[in-house]
């Protein structure tokens, strides 16, 4: 009889090195990324330094906790920041300094986010016309939001990607 069971899977091993070589394998655990840091940080009040950051992860997200202690020992003042240096940390390379999130300024806040776009349709679902599309965000959007999206073009669109590559159009 097995002594080792496969939570996932069911598979049984006779072997404690041989299951976990299968978890290994058979069932990786996922990297971390930005979105999995964004959702551990979305009650927390920016600006913050790394410490404060990692203080006000809760327990669920120890692999985020982890990833935030290695961060650079700064002060981040969004989300945005923080999501700048967990990619240089995986990638060892430095952002530009003429990102948006970064110069900030007019042209920043004026402009319509694909993000920002993408949480407005979180829920809907796809294909979708501009009227249902406005109608689905109507609740969430500014008034700015509501604008760009009363410029969207009058037909069917197939997935999110797509609205994305018309709010690019219009930006």
């Amino acid at each position: 009889m097995a002594q080792f069971t496969c939570e996932i899977c069911g598979a049984e091993f006779e072997q404690k090195s041989r299951y976990e070589q299968h978890m290994l394998t058979s069932h990786p655990q996922q990297a971390v990324s930005a979105a999995d840091i964004e959702k551990a940080l979305k009650d927390v009040e920016f600006p913050r330094s790394r410490n404060e950051l990692a203080e006000a992860v809760d327990e669920e997200h120890l692999d985020v906790k982890d990833i935030i202690k290695h961060l650079p020992d700064q002060q981040y003042r969004d989300a945005a920041d923080v999501a700048r240096a967990f990619g240089e940390l995986r990638t060892h390379e430095k952002s530009a300094d003429n990102q948006p999130s970064k110069t900030g300024g007019e042209h920043a806040m004026q402009s319509p986010s694909a993000a920002r776009f993408a949480s407005l349709f979180a829920g809907m679902h796809f294909p979708a016309s501009r009227a249902q599309l406005i109608n689905h965000a109507r609740a969430k959007a500014s008034e700015q939001e509501m604008d760009t999206l009363k410029q969207f073009g009058e037909h069917n669109y197939k997935s999110m990607a797509e609205v994305t590559q018309e709010l690019n159009q219009i930006d």
